[in-house]
């Protein structure tokens, strides 16, 4: 009988996860049409190689000569977004917006990819074993956002997790990365299952917090993809192999996948609640987020 925890990260992921899988691979093959060559690789290489992961793949003509090289503030802003979002300041945040202009919603977007994919990348190669990732050519377009959106559908829909479980690891990502508009938030599904302020307070201590091995795991995987994705505890491995079933492990990289998103919000000061006090929101059976 074959091991479910040594299928290889790539085939665990297509294995669990199929639809997702397949929105995060064409995202990989995205070049957004208002980057160039130079914007694009560098973004990429910045994101990843900050984390001492490999970055997806670029343009075939990278950065090559010094007159190429993108403005220093695009590669110190790629740098700390990947980081540690939460500490970057004003003015590493004007000179992104200084040398994108009207396009730092796109390269804000590719910074996203660039950041997140190796991160899932190599905590799943580590909960089920090294594999071979594959990147699709790169394809200039204006599909990123779609496939974005795509993608947040398809991870919603998930259902291993329970909504408990599922809400704190949301929680949890959103105050490792700062976003204050997350963190006015609750799923009502999880609020109608008996979850309270404690429970959701819980999310900032989970060790010993008196949740549920399951919880604990999860959201011990959650923090370990966000602050140390290549160099997650070994305790930390064991307890989702002990706790978590495989589909699980890979709905909670996804979940921080996702949530992630939140980071170019903060990083733009952009995160800001639209409403006071904390609201509740539901999921649709499209995957679609609504405020109730």
């Amino acid at each position: 009988m074959t091991d479910p925890w040594a299928l290889g990260g790539a085939p665990a992921l297509q294995t669990h996860a199929p639809t997702a899988a397949s929105a995060l691979h064409a995202l990989v093959g995205q070049w957004p049409e208002v980057l160039d060559v130079v914007e694009l690789a560098a973004i990429r290489t910045a994101a990843a190689e900050a984390l001492g992961l490999p970055p997806l793949v670029r343009p075939p003509t990278g950065p090559r000569r010094l007159s190429e090289q993108p403005p220093l503030p695009v590669l110190a802003f790629a740098e700390q977004y990947a980081v540690d979002v939460t500490v970057l300041d004003v003015r590493m945040r004007d000179g992104w917006l200084s040398a994108f202009g009207r396009r730092v919603e796109q390269a804000t977007e590719a910074l996203h990819v660039a950041d997140v994919v190796p991160r899932a990348r190599v905590v799943l190669d580590t909960l089920f074993g090294d594999d071979e990732w594959f990147d699709p050519e790169l394809r200039r377009s204006g599909h990123s956002p779609l496939l974005l959106a795509e993608l947040e559908r398809e991870v919603r829909l998930l259902d291993g997790l329970d909504e408990v479980t599922s809400e704190l690891v949301r929680l949890r990502v959103a105050r490792a990365v700062g976003a204050r508009d997350e963190l006015a938030l609750r799923y009502l599904p999880a609020v109608e299952a008996g979850a309270d302020a404690a429970t959701f307070q819980a999310a900032d201590h989970y060790r010993g917090a008196g949740l549920t091995p399951t919880q604990q795991a999860a959201l011990a995987l959650a923090d370990g993809a966000v602050f140390m994705p290549a160099d997650l505890r070994t305790a930390d491995v064991r307890a989702v192999h002990e706790h978590l079933t495989p589909a699980q492990a890979v709905e909670v990289v996804l979940d921080v996948v996702v949530h992630s998103r939140a980071k170019g919000r903060v990083a733009l000061g952009r995160d800001l609640p639209g409403h006071d006090g904390v609201r509740l929101f539901s999921i649709d059976d499209e995957g679609q987020r609504h405020l109730v």
